[in-house]
């Protein structure tokens, strides 16, 4: 009985380029695995009657005022002080400055 792996040389190389893709599908996976699992504890930790920003944000990790403004279709200055107010009362952490400001669940 032949050994399936002792075939020709040639197919070792797109055995292990198959490996590797594979790999990288499992990798990939898991990261998004672990992704939903993270938005789904925070999900938990925030009441059903809380602000829709605010439960926008615990499912995504963390945004920025313009995806804010798109997803709700809010003007600029509303969005500005519907996150900031949220920031005072200790429901989010804000990063970055200017264009480059993330808000995420705390």
């Amino acid at each position: 009985m032949v050994c399936s792996l002792t075939k020709s040389p040639t197919s070792d190389p797109a055995r292990m380029e198959r490996i590797g893709e594979l790999l990288a599908r499992a990798v990939a996976r898991r990261c998004r695995r672990e992704e939903l699992e993270k938005a789904r504890q925070n999900q938990k930790r925030i009441a059903e009657d809380a602000d829709p920003i605010l439960i926008f944000i615990a499912q995504v990790g963390e945004c920025s005022p313009l995806e804010v403004r798109e997803r709700f279709s809010l003007s600029r200055s509303t969005a500005f002080r519907r996150l900031d107010a949220m920031v005072k009362s200790g429901h989010l952490a804000k990063s970055g400055s200017t264009r480059n400001t993330r808000y995420a669940v705390i």
